[in-house]
């Protein structure tokens, strides 16, 4: 599923880079939109969007894209003018991108829909069962930025006083022009006026598609916009016509909620793997009481490490269950460094247990020796393994100014090097 999300972002994103001073972006600290009525000047906040409701449109707008190196593309998306939201199905996107999606028992991609507030959701079936992910924006993948803000198009663009004819639907669109602060190159927006939609600035001030393309509520009334032109290329507007399309937004489960229910089985077995654990202990009698500390030290780090793991994965339910940010939660899920240290604590365990045994053991029995070379082999093992812990701390200084970078490379540093080299490594005997 994420390789197929990923998919449809690269192909997206590698048409018009978005802009902080036009479209909204995932780092704005507030969603909101202010336009210019007759009333003057107001401040709207968009309304939330629940993805498990009945999904229609009215509008199909045709669009064209042409890069400046020669590629071009025509496809098409669904636009909703009254709610303010757009789509595309399955269809619409293999025409955008180029690429062909499964369509098999697996996985079944049927549509993407972007709110107003940028954020898309994808509607799909994993093995029979239909399910909306959540998709949010990320740094690296700017394709949601393609929400036009009223505020920022106004405080960043002018008008250039030229006129340009658009698609063969002859919109007469205004030119409007702005600099990029990111890259300083100039960006061509293209406004129509038109008289079939008028959208309500109370709740909905703007309605737009991919790259910006649609309907915008601008200078008191209901505009077009044509055609957004950058150093990338061009998008435009090719046609419009009316349709009547629906889906039923309540046949899908949301993507949070069956991982809620994963995540409460998965707490369920945890929790009874633990407190069986300690009912264990806590029989232990007074001859064992030395191993039973060293268990329940095993024990305090196993409870630590699910209390994480359920932080975390309570985080990234709230959060929607992202699909593009699945990494990042399960990295903040799991340490490997509290795993290197339960490993640590094993082996001292074991050695205790081979201490005791050698106790009572003349050292002409058979097992001597081996019981012996097994305590030297686990001992080298507890060094290796706070070297390990060592590196991670080191690993976590190194990028302290980005926790998931170092939870990247620790996690690289665990399964090329602990995991292979000293959890891999026997110690015969070691059972």
């Amino acid at each position: 599923m994420r390789k197929i999300i990923f998919l449809i972002c690269l192909g997206l994103n590698g048409l018009i880079n978005a802009q902080s001073n036009l479209f909204f972006s995932p780092n704005d600290e507030e969603i909101k939109d202010t336009v210019r009525t007759s009333f003057g000047n107001i401040s709207v906040a968009f309304l939330d969007f629940n993805p498990n409701q009945q999904i229609t449109f009215d509008k199909k707008i045709t669009f064209s894209f042409h890069s400046n190196s020669g590629s071009s593309t025509t496809s098409e998306f669904l636009v909703n003018t009254n709610k303010g939201y757009m789509a595309m199905n399955k269809e619409m996107m293999e025409q955008m991108i180029g690429i062909e999606f499964p369509h098999n028992d697996n996985l079944k991609v049927h549509y993407r829909v972007t709110n107003t507030k940028g954020k898309t959701y994808y509607y799909i079936e994993i093995n029979g069962i239909k399910q909306v992910v959540n998709r949010l924006p990320i740094n690296e993948i700017s394709l949601d930025e393609t929400n036009m803000s009223v505020a920022k198009f106004n405080r960043n663009f002018s008008s250039t006083g030229s006129n340009l004819n658009v698609s063969s639907q002859n919109y007469s669109s205004n030119e409007y022009h702005g600099i990029s602060p990111e890259t300083g190159n100039e960006t061509f927006v293209y406004l129509a006026n038109q008289n079939q939609v008028n959208l309500n600035p109370n709740s909905n001030p703007k309605t737009v598609g991919i790259f910006g393309l649609g309907y915008i509520f601008n200078d008191n009334r209901t505009q077009l916009v044509t055609r957004i032109e950058n150093d990338n290329g061009t998008a435009e507007i090719e046609n419009i016509e009316n349709v009547s399309i629906r889906f039923e937004g309540n046949s899908y489960r949301r993507r949070e909620n069956i991982v809620a229910e994963e995540e409460e089985r998965v707490t369920n077995v945890k929790e009874d793997y633990l407190t069986k654990k300690q009912e264990y202990i806590n029989r232990s009698t007074n001859s064992e009481r030395t191993i039973s500390n060293k268990e329940r030290e095993i024990l305090n780090r196993e409870a630590e490490m699910e209390s994480k793991r359920k932080r975390a994965m309570n985080k990234y339910i709230e959060d929607g269950a992202p699909a593009e940010q699945n990494t990042q939660y399960s990295l903040e899920s799991f340490d490997p460094k509290d795993d290197i240290e339960v490993k640590k604590l094993e082996c001292e365990k074991r050695i205790l247990i081979i201490e005791k045994k050698l106790n009572r053991m003349s050292a002409t029995n058979r097992d001597y020796n081996k019981l012996q070379n097994e305590k030297n082999c686990l001992e080298t093992k507890i060094v290796d393994y706070k070297n390990a812990q060592d590196e991670m701390d080191s690993i976590k200084n190194r990028n302290s100014e980005d926790s998931h970078k170092a939870n990247v490379e620790k996690m690289n540093y665990y399964i090329s090097n602990v995991v292979p080299n000293i959890m891999g490594r026997p110690c015969l005997g070691n059972n």
